[in-house]
């Protein structure tokens, strides 16, 4: 699936995959599973999820809860461990997961495909930025302002959309390149794009978003993976 520069960028998509792999494990065992307004969420939806998308303090307060409830420490502590670990470590390594898979791309003949790819990454990392920083200035000073609270839906959502953008990209190429598989794994990329846009419009579909995703990225994790074994 390439020639030796392409295989190169193939590995290193791996390597930053598997890294994607141990942060995702490592974020699960610290991110509560509820809010502190008590109640389970349903299956793909996370207390984080939660944060990530309220839009107003009723909102915010839905996840850490009314001044003075013993919860609220906890979750700030939590949602600010995860949120640093997210800031100086996560986001550079999807973020590099990514750009390897459309450069790889880029190399085998995707082109303009590839190149939108790349520009989506770039997108939805400066988006991810925007709003994870803006969740840490939140939790010194909740429910937050009315300009963090838009910052930080300019932010979740234009990262879920880039996100979006950047599957159907990688669902697009992976068709195109005609083989049996590829058009499988692109066609899975596709479906997995559309789910993040359904979950980012509808409130039903909310476990969506998070699903969409991760079957677009394991896709294209396998599809990397096989490409630097079958070295052709």
């Amino acid at each position: 699936m390439g020639d030796n520069g392409s295989r190169r960028l193939w590995a290193l998509c791996t390597l930053f995959g598997a890294g994607v792999i141990a942060f995702i494990v490592w974020f699960s065992g610290v991110i509560p599973d509820r809010t502190c307004t008590g109640g389970g969420l349903p299956p793909g939806v996370s207390s984080l999820l939660m944060y990530q998308l309220a839009r107003t303090p009723a909102e915010i307060e839905a996840v850490f809860g009314a001044a003075g409830d013993p919860c609220r420490a906890t979750m700030i502590a939590a949602m600010d461990r995860a949120n640093t670990v997210d800031l100086v470590g996560f986001i550079a390594t999807y973020g590099a997961f990514l750009a390897f898979f459309f450069a790889a791309l880029a190399q085998t003949g995707a082109g303009i495909v590839a190149r939108c790819g790349l520009v989506a990454v770039a997108t939805a990392v400066g988006f991810d930025v925007l709003e994870t920083s803006t969740q840490l200035h939140i939790t010194t000073a909740l429910p937050g302002s009315t300009a963090a609270l838009t910052a930080l839906t300019i932010g979740s959502r234009g990262k879920y959309l880039a996100l979006a953008v950047v599957c159907l990209c990688a669902g697009i190429a992976m068709f195109a390149r005609g083989k049996i598989a590829g058009r499988i794994a692109g066609a899975a990329c596709i479906a997995g794009g559309v789910m993040v846009l359904a979950g980012l419009v509808a409130s039903s579909a909310l476990p969506a978003l998070s699903a969409g995703n991760a079957l677009a990225w394991v896709v294209m994790l396998v599809y990397v993976a096989t490409a630097v074994v079958r070295r052709n």
